[in-house]
C-alpha cells in the first residue's frame, strides 16, 4: 500500500513538470511563427513597391518608344516640327536634332544641332523622347516614372520647295481709317473661306454690302445697318450693334460695356427688324429686340440682359446675371446667375508684316530666280515698253518701277500676263484697265509697295498713295495680291485675289473675289516668317538606346 501511494505521487509530479515544458515549447513555436509572419509581411510590402515601380518603368519606357514611332511616322508625311508632345497616355515629348555628319565621329558626338534639318547637308536625324508612366494614382518610385530614349536615323533631305504658300485674309486692314463699308461684295473664289480682318478701327457695314465670309475685329466695334448682310460669323473685341440687316452665322463680342444698372449700354444689341441666324455670345450684357435663331450666352460678369416683346430667340438663354424677357420670346430655357461662363475668344488678327522688297526672295517652284526688269526712266513710252516685256516674258518676271517716284501711274494701261509677275512701285495709280492672262492658264500678279521699316507697323513713304480707280477688272485667270503700307482707295473695281494694306476704303461699288495668294517667306495668316522646308526621308533606324534622364 505504501508503495502504491508513492508511485501515484511521482506520476503527479511528472505531469506537472511536463505541462511546464509543453508551455515553453508552445511559446517558442509562437515566437518563431511571429518572426516568420513579420518577415513575410515585410517581403510582401517590398514586393508591392517593387512591382509598382517596375510597372511604372515599363509604362514610361513604352511611352518613350511610342513617341519615337509616332514622330518618325509624322516626319515621313508632314513638315518637321522642333518638338512633339502627347499629354494623354502614352504621355511623351520628343525633341528633334540633326547632324551634317553621316556617322558619329567617336565616343563624343558634338555635331548635333537642336531643331529641324533646315540645311541641305543634313545627314542624320536624332529623336530624343521622354516618356512618363500612367500610374493612375498608384504611387511608384519617382525615379522609375520617367524614361528617356534616343533614336538615330539616316536623313535624306528633300530639295526645299520654293512655292509661295497661299496665306492671309481676303482683306486685311491694320488701322481702318474709313469707318464705313458700303457697296462692297466679298465672294469665295477658291476652296478657302473668305475672312475680313481689321487689326484696329471701328467699322460700320452699310447699304449694298454682302460679305460671304467672316469678319474679325481685333480691336474695335462693329455696327450693321440697313442693306448689310454678313453670310458668316462676326467677331469683335468691342461692342456689336446690329441696327438692321442680317448675320447668318454667330455673333461673338468681348466688349466691356454692360447694362447691370439698366443704363442702356450693351455689349451686343440686336435691334428690331434685324436678325442673327446663329448664336449670340457676349462677355457683357445683351439687348435683343430682333430675332436670334440660336442660343444667347452672356457672361461671365453679372450683367442685366433685356429681351423685348418684339424679340424672338429660337434657343435658350444663359447668363451670369439677370434677365428681363417678355413672355414667350425665348423658345428654350432661361438660366440666370450661372457661374463658369467663358468669355468669347476672338480669333487672332495677325500683326502687320513689314515686307521690304528683295528680288532674291522671289523664286519659282523649281528654285530658279525671277528675272528682273528695272526701268531706267518713267516716260509713257518706257512704261509701254516695260508692260510689253511682261506680256512677252516666258518666265516669271519682276518689273521694278520705282524710278517713277512717289506714284507709278498705270491708269488706262492693260496688264497682260504670260507668266507670274511682280510689279514693284513706291505708290500706284490704277484705273480703266484689265489685268488678264494671255492664255487660258492661271497667272499670279503681285503689286508690291515695299515697307522697309521693320517695326510691325505700316510705313508709307511721303507723297505715296495707292488708288484703284473705276474700271479696274482682274480676270478669272489672274490671282492678284496688292500689298501697300499706304491706304488703298477703291472706286468701282472688280478684284480677284487679296488686299493687304494699312487701311482699305471704297467710294463706289467694289467686288472682291477672294483667292489666297500670299507673299514669299512670310505667312500672312499668322504674321510670322514662313517655314518652307521639305519633309525629307528617314532611312532605317541605326540605333536606339536609353539615356539618362
Amino acid at each position: 500500500m505504501f508503495l502504491i501511494d508513492l508511485l501515484q505521487k511521482r506520476l503527479q509530479s511528472m505531469r506537472k513538470s511536463e505541462r511546464g515544458t509543453a508551455l515553453i515549447g508552445v511559446l517558442g513555436l509562437m515566437g518563431a511563427s511571429s518572426a516568420i509572419a513579420v518577415s513575410s509581411v515585410s517581403m510582401s510590402v517590398h514586393a508591392v513597391g517593387y512591382t509598382t515601380s517596375t510597372r511604372a518603368g515599363v509604362q514610361a519606357q513604352a511611352a518613350a518608344e511610342a513617341g519615337i514611332d509616332v514622330v518618325a511616322s509624322r516626319l515621313a508625311t508632314s513638315i518637321c516640327q522642333p518638338q512633339y508632345s502627347s499629354l494623354t497616355a502614352p504621355a511623351f515629348t520628343v525633341s528633334v536634332e540633326y547632324s551634317t555628319l553621316p556617322t558619329s565621329p567617336g565616343t563624343t558626338d558634338n555635331s548635333w544641332v537642336s531643331g529641324c534639318p533646315g540645311v541641305a547637308t543634313a545627314a542624320r536625324l536624332r529623336l530624343i523622347a521622354t516618356g512618363w508612366a500612367n500610374t493612375l494614382g498608384v504611387a511608384g518610385n519617382s525615379s522609375e516614372d520617367v524614361r528617356k530614349v534616343e533614336a538615330i536615323y539616316p536623313y535624306i533631305p528633300t530639295p526645299p520647295s520654293f512655292t509661295i504658300a497661299p496665306s492671309g485674309a481676303a482683306l486685311y486692314s491694320f488701322a481702318q481709317a474709313s469707318p464705313t463699308i458700303s457697296n462692297m461684295t466679298i465672294t469665295q473664289g477658291s476652296t478657302t473661306r473668305p475672312v475680313i480682318q481689321y487689326a484696329s478701327g471701328n467699322v460700320t457695314c452699310a447699304t449694298g454690302t454682302t460679305i460671304n465670309g467672316d469678319i474679325v475685329l481685333g480691336s474695335g466695334s462693329l455696327s450693321v445697318t440697313t442693306g448689310c448682310t454678313i453670310n458668316g460669323d462676326l467677331w469683335a473685341s468691342s461692342i456689336v450693334n446690329i441696327q438692321s440687316g442680317e448675320v447668318t452665322g454667330d455673333v461673338n463680342s468681348d466688349g466691356e460695356d454692360n447694362d447691370e444698372q439698366h443704363t442702356g449700354n450693351s455689349s451686343v444689341t440686336v435691334s428690331k427688324d434685324s436678325k442673327v441666324d446663329g448664336d449670340v455670345h457676349s462677355s457683357g450684357s445683351v439687348k435683343i429686340h430682333g430675332k436670334v435663331g440660336g442660343n444667347v450666352v452672356a457672361g461671365p460678369t453679372k450683367v442685366h440682359s433685356d429681351f423685348s416683346e418684339n424679340s424672338s430667340v429660337g434657343g435658350s438663354v444663359i447668363t451670369a446675371g439677370t434677365v428681363t424677357a417678355a413672355a414667350g420670346v425665348v423658345k428654350g430655357t432661361i438660366t440666370t446667375n450661372q457661374a463658369g461662363i467663358v468669355t468669347p475668344t476672338i480669333p487672332l488678327v495677325p500683326k502687320w508684316v513689314d515686307f521690304s522688297f528683295n528680288a532674291s526672295d522671289w523664286k519659282t517652284a523649281s528654285g530658279s530666280n525671277y528675272s528682273v526688269l528695272t526701268m531706267s526712266s518713267c516716260t509713257s513710252s518706257a512704261l509701254n515698253t516695260a508692260l510689253t516685256a511682261i506680256q512677252n516674258s516666258a518666265t516669271a518676271i519682276i518689273l521694278d518701277t520705282r524710278i517713277c517716284g512717289a506714284v507709278t501711274n498705270l491708269q488706262g494701261r492693260n496688264i497682260n500676263l504670260k507668266s507670274d509677275t511682280v510689279i514693284v512701285a513706291n505708290g500706284l495709280n490704277m484705273g480703266s484697265q484689265n489685268l488678264q492672262s494671255t492664255d487660258a492658264a492661271t497667272k499670279r500678279l503681285w503689286l508690291v509697295i515695299p515697307d522697309a521699316v521693320a517695326d510691325s507697323a505700316p510705313t508709307c513713304q511721303a507723297s505715296s498713295t495707292t488708288t484703284i480707280g473705276n474700271g479696274v477688272a482682274v480676270s478669272s485667270q489672274v490671282n492678284a495680291l496688292i500689298y501697300s503700307p499706304c491706304a488703298i482707295n477703291n472706286a468701282g473695281d472688280v478684284w480677284r485675289g487679296q488686299m493687304y494694306s494699312s487701311s482699305v476704303s471704297n467710294t463706289a461699288s467694289f467686288t472682291l473675289n477672294y483667292v489666297p495668294v500670299g507673299l514669299p517667306g512670310v505667312n500672312l495668316s499668322t504674321g510670322l516668317t514662313a517655314t518652307l522646308l521639305g519633309t525629307g526621308t528617314l532611312g532605317d533606324r541605326t540605333s536606339m538606346r536609353n539615356i539618362s534622364v
